[in-house]
C-alpha cells in the first residue's frame, strides 16, 4: 500500500473516535454490583482515559499542540476505522442486553431493587471519589468535541456484562495502540502528565491495583512515579510498649524520598518514628 498522510483519513476517524468517547458518558452501573461498583467505575474511567490518550497521540484531538505527524497506509486507516466501529458495536450490544434485562425485570416485584443504579456523585467512598474525579477531569480536558445527538444514559445491571464490555473495549484499544507504534512515544508523554496530575499517592496506588494490568504504558509510568514519590504508610496502630519505624534507612549519598503517612493511631507507651534515617 502506498503511504499517505494520516490527515487524509483523519476526518472519518475523528468522528468515530468522538462517538466512542461519548459512549463512556452514557453508562451507569446497577446497585447489584455491590462492593464491585467502585472498582468497576474506576476501570471504566481508566479505559476512557487510555482511549483519549490514543486519540490525542493520533492528532484526533483538536488541540493544536497535540497534532502529530503520523503516516499510515490506506489499509491501516481502514483497520483503525473498523476497530473504532467494533468499540461502538460493543457498547450498543451491551445496551441492547441491558434493555432486555430491564424489560423482563420491570414486571417483577423486585424490580425497584434490581433496576436501581448508583450515582457516582453520592455513592462513592471518599478514596474512590477523588480518583474518579481526577480521571474524569483528565478525559474531559481532551474531550473538546462531543456528539449533540444523544445524551441519554443507560445502565449495566449485571457485573458479568460489564466485564465482557470492558474486556472487549480494552482489547480493541490495545489493537489501536499496537497498530500505530510511532504514536506510542507521544502516548508515554501524555501518560506521564496524567500520572503527575494524580497528586495523592494513595490514589496512584489504587489506580495501580485496579487498572494497570490492562495498560502497559500506564503501568510503567505509575511504577516510576510511585518510586519517585516514596512509600505509602496508612492505617497503622501502635500500642503498649511496641516500637515502630516507618521510613527508609538511606546509605551515604542516596537521595532521601518523601513518604505518605496517614491514619496512624499511637497509644500507651508506644515508641513511633516516622521518616527516613540518612547516614553519612
Amino acid at each position: 500500500m502506498e503511504s499517505v498522510g494520516f490527515a487524509i483519513g483523519a476526518a472519518g476517524l475523528a468522528s468515530a473516535f468522538t462517538a466512542c468517547i461519548d459512549c463512556f458518558e452514557y453508562v451507569q452501573l446497577g446497585r447489584q454490583f455491590g462492593r464491585d461498583y467502585e472498582k468497576c467505575l474506576i476501570k471504566l474511567d481508566a479505559t476512557k482515559v487510555r482511549m483519549s490518550r490514543w486519540g490525542a497521540s493520533m492528532g484526533l484531538d483538536p488541540e493544536p499542540h497535540l497534532k502529530q505527524s503520523i503516516s499510515a497506509s490506506d489499509e491501516e486507516i481502514k483497520l483503525a476505522q473498523s476497530l473504532l466501529e467494533q468499540i461502538l458495536d460493543s457498547f450498543e450490544d451491551a445496551e441492547r442486553i441491558s434493555e432486555r434485562f430491564k424489560k423482563h425485570t420491570s414486571t417483577q416485584r423486585s424490580a425497584s431493587t434490581a433496576l436501581a443504579v448508583y450515582d457516582a456523585n453520592t455513592d462513592l467512598g471518599s478514596n474512590y471519589q477523588h480518583l474518579h474525579l481526577t480521571m474524569s477531569g483528565l478525559a474531559k480536558q481532551r474531550q473538546k468535541q462531543t456528539s449533540v445527538h444523544r445524551k441519554i444514559t443507560w445502565a449495566i445491571y449485571e457485573k458479568k456484562r460489564f466485564d465482557r464490555l470492558i474486556d472487549d473495549v480494552t482489547g480493541f484499544v490495545k489493537n489501536l495502540v499496537d497498530l500505530f507504534p510511532t504514536a506510542q512515544e507521544c502516548q508515554k508523554a501524555l501518560c506521564k502528565a496524567e500520572v503527575s496530575a494524580i497528586e495523592d499517592t494513595r490514589d496512584l496506588a489504587l489506580l495501580n491495583d485496579i487498572a494497570c494490568k490492562d495498560d502497559e504504558i500506564l503501568a510503567a509510568e505509575v511504577k516510576k512515579e510511585i518510586n519517585n514519590r516514596g512509600h505509602i504508610f496508612t492505617d497503622w496502630k501502635a500500642g503498649g510498649n511496641s516500637k515502630m519505624w516507618a521510613g527508609d534507612d538511606n546509605a551515604p549519598g542516596v537521595n532521601s524520598k518523601g513518604h505518605n503517612f496517614a491514619r496512624f493511631t499511637v497509644s500507651e507507651s508506644a515508641d513511633v518514628h516516622l521518616g527516613n534515617v540518612n547516614r553519612g
